[in-house]
């Protein structure tokens, strides 16, 4: 075998090695005990119910498999050494013991799939196991066999009182129940969830789900069924209004605890139907609290508006916590109607605070990148949930010993309201408040080539829909780029034409929107999480509007008080998975963008080009060191700025516990960068979909991080394994030589 095949060989092996041990993933199996393999189900006749849908209600898992029934977590830990020493608890970590068949857990699990069919409409249901023996491994077979169904045929409402009725009848429309569908359990269940919040939604403080009951007669004709919806007849619901509400902006539950004259030393405050109990100066304006809220005393007691001003108030950053307590008001006190009184507890969290973020990364090469980030933001600035950020950054890379250098400085300010400034109306945002943010920011660059200033500003909304969909629309942004200090002969040294147009000073005048789709996030019960963010922006459309008033240059742009406009459009995608599983975890992401220059500009500007490589990105290069295609590192630049029109990567980790604080990752890279357009047709950097797969670049490595809960500080070494420029594997030899390997310090997962 030649040597710079032996790279392809140890995965070979490795993985060899893994299936072979399933040959031993009974050795930790007790005697006399089989080793659970795995679940089948057979649902008779086919297709009434999938077999998957009724999965999750056996009892007892086998072991984690991830492609083709291959257990390698389990495989691992039949690795480990029967001696209790350091490497044996690794691999047990790192693994997963075998599951012990347990036939007491077979009858749990006939009753759960049993249950679950009457839930969906299936009575006198038969399900019936087998167990087959084999090499001290058992495999369960359930055949299941949904029994009857019954339709309803006719939908009556019982005794009733008449309030009741009257609300039922008029939301019967929206009824989950109908003539014609089966009779499910599951479906009565949310029926009658729906009926409680018809009736809690106008008035019926007191009313829930016990109160709603189901009638069905089976016996009138086979196969069908008569229902009745049964409602309190007895005069025990009434509707209730709300009486008074009374507001702590400020609220301290320690203190209301602690300090038995805390309510008693708060001043009152009377505002349009809302009594605030505040000390000192209330931490949010009367009028910006009444404007969120949708309760007003004197209207019936509405439990949509309650979660709608929950919700509403939730989205004020500064607040730590938001309360909503009801109670009812005595007969003695109360007037004609039942009443209650809501209190509203608005507890602050810190309003101000710093951020300090860095990244760092260094090569063989002797090339250190350092990217430190500080912000300081106040979360109440103006007391009407406005928030103010201003952050400072920085950007170095040099290498030890060498005068030659690149910096980055830049500052930014950014504000945001809690509320759509013009020219938006708020009331299609109901439930969540929008924000409008403001920011400005200014950047200086300094390279052996060149000095760059770059000055933007922004106008923007955001908001959300639910706790999944978020959006973003920036109807305008500037940006204005200068050039300064130009090196002798830079421009005409550049190897591709193009790029002489992304070198000169430009204005940016478009706009941009995001979209950002993200599941569930919270860690109860959560196996699997993933997200979705779309980025599309464009410049200077409008601006070419007034083409023909514009003044144009040598090249035939033209410009605005000397300084041409780019036009462009540019798009991205970014969509990760990840896979949970305790502490191990398995996350995977991809990305792909492209950027289109036309019109007014011959090329995207450099600051909106695509790079790749860094702590976030192909981890085996630093950041511009990689691409476009399989073009080498242009020798103009001292310090690498390599920069494309296309970008598409795909990343894998493997997260996995070790002891303490710290964790270990497997990770794998794979991407690039291109142009799309060049003068030289053979251009290496030059994107086409028949041989753009040549010029991929592919890393892997290990990392360690710190999770500190609050924070998580990450260290990887990035090694190339598939170098874009030679269009070749590496040897694994010579994964650790020279200029072939990257370290990378971040905080926080890498994606």
């Amino acid at each position: 075998m030649r040597k710079g095949n032996i790279f392809l060989a140890i995965p070979v092996i490795v993985l060899m090695i893994l299936f072979l041990s399933g040959c031993a993933a009974t050795r930790y199996v007790p005697r006399e005990k089989y080793l659970l393999r795995k679940n089948t189900i057979e649902v008779v006749p086919q297709r009434i119910v999938l077999a998957s849908s009724l999965e999750p209600y056996i009892r007892q898992k086998p072991n984690t498999s991830i492609v083709f029934g291959w257990k390698a977590f389990l495989n691992i830990y039949s690795l480990s050494p029967d001696k209790d020493n350091g490497w044996s608890r690794f691999l047990r970590r790192l693994g997963e013991p075998p599951v012990i068949f347990d036939p007491e857990l077979i009858e749990y699990s006939k009753m759960n799939m049993d249950n679950y069919l009457t839930s969906l409409g299936y009575y006198f249901n038969h399900v019936s196991d087998s167990v087959a023996y084999k090499n001290r491994k058992a495999t369960v077979h359930y055949t299941v066999m949904p029994g009857k169904t019954y339709i309803i045929d006719t939908i009556r409402l019982g005794t009733a009182d008449p309030h009741l009725a009257s609300l039922y009848e008029h939301n019967k429309d929206r009824s989950l129940v109908n003539p014609g569908s089966r009779l499910a359990s599951s479906v009565l269940e949310q029926e009658a969830t729906r009926i409680s919040s018809v009736m809690r939604n106008n008035g019926y403080y007191n009313f829930n789900r016990s109160h709603v009951s189901f009638l069905a007669d089976t016996l009138e004709q086979d196969g069908t069924a008569t229902l009745e919806i049964q409602l309190p007849g007895d005069g025990s619901q009434k509707p209730y209004r709300i009486r008074e509400i009374n507001v702590y902006p400020g609220f301290d539950p320690i203190q209301a605890v602690m300090d038995t004259a805390y309510y008693a030393s708060m001043d009152t405050l009377d505002n349009d139907g809302l009594r605030f109990h505040y000390r000192g100066k209330p931490i949010l304006r009367p009028r910006v609290i009444r404007n969120l809220s949708y309760i007003r005393p004197g209207e019936l007691y509405d439990e949509s508006k309650v979660k709608t001003t929950y919700d509403r108030f939730s989205s004020i950053r500064m607040l730590n916590s938001v309360t909503l307590l009801f109670d009812e008001v005595p007969a003695s006190l109360s007037r004609d109607t039942a009443e209650v009184d809501c209190t509203i507890r608005l507890s602050p969290g810190n309003s101000q605070g710093y951020k300090l973020n860095l990244e760092a990364s260094s090569n063989s090469n002797g090339l250190i990148g350092i990217s430190p980030a500080l912000s300081y933001y106040h979360k109440n600035i103006f007391r009407g949930g406005e928030g103010l950020t201003l952050g400072f950054m920085g950007n170095f890379q040099f290498k030890v010993n060498d005068p030659i250098r690149a910096t980055e400085l830049g500052a930014s300010l950014s504000l945001s309201f809690p509320k759509m400034l013009f020219p938006v109306s708020e009331k299609i945002f109901r439930n969540r408040v929008p924000r409008t943010d403001i920011s400005a920011s200014y950047s200086y660059q300094s390279r052996p080539e060149y000095t760059r200033n770059i000055a933007s500003g922004t106008f923007g909304y955001t908001w959300s829909m639910g706790n999944k969909f978020h959006y973003t629309v920036n109807p305008v942004k500037l940006k204005l780029v200068k050039l300064y200090n130009m090196s002798p002969g830079f421009l005409q040294s550049l190897k591709d034409p193009f790029l002489i147009d992304t070198y000169r000073d430009h204005m940016d005048l478009g706009l941009s929107s995001i979209f950002y789709y993200t599941s569930d996030n919270s860690p109860v019960h959560r196996k699997t999480w993933h997200y979705v963010r779309v980025g599309v922006e464009a410049a200077g459309n409008l601006l070419s509007a007034f083409n023909s008033m514009m003044k144009t240059d040598t090249t035939g742009s033209h410009t605005i008080a000397g300084i041409a406009y780019s036009q462009y459009i540019k798009a991205d995608i970014n969509t990760g998975y990840t896979f949970i599983r305790g502490r191990h975890q398995l996350a995977g992401r991809f990305y792909g963008g492209a950027g289109v220059a036309y019109g007014n500009a011959s090329s995207l500007p450099l600051e909106q080009m695509f790079y790749a490589g860094g702590a976030n990105s192909l981890r085996a290069w630093q950041a511009r060191t990689v691409g476009p295609g399989s073009m080498p590192i242009d020798s103009t630049f001292t310090i690498p700025n390599q920069a494309g029109d296309i970008r598409l990567e795909v990343n894998l980790e493997y997260r996995f516990p070790l002891f303490w604080k710290l964790e270990g990752a497997l990770f794998a890279d794979t991407g690039n960068i291109w142009t799309l357009r060049s003068e030289e047709p053979s251009d290496a950097g030059v994107f086409r979909f028949e041989d753009f797969y040549k010029s991929i670049a592919m890393d892997t490595g290990l990392g360690l991080r710190v999770n500190l809960d609050f924070v998580i500080l990450r260290l990887d070494l990035g090694m190339i394994v598939r170098d874009p420029v030679k269009q070749s594997w590496i040897p694994l030899s010579r994964w650790l030589r020279h200029d072939n390997y990257t370290f990378q310090f971040g905080v926080g997962y890498p994606f």
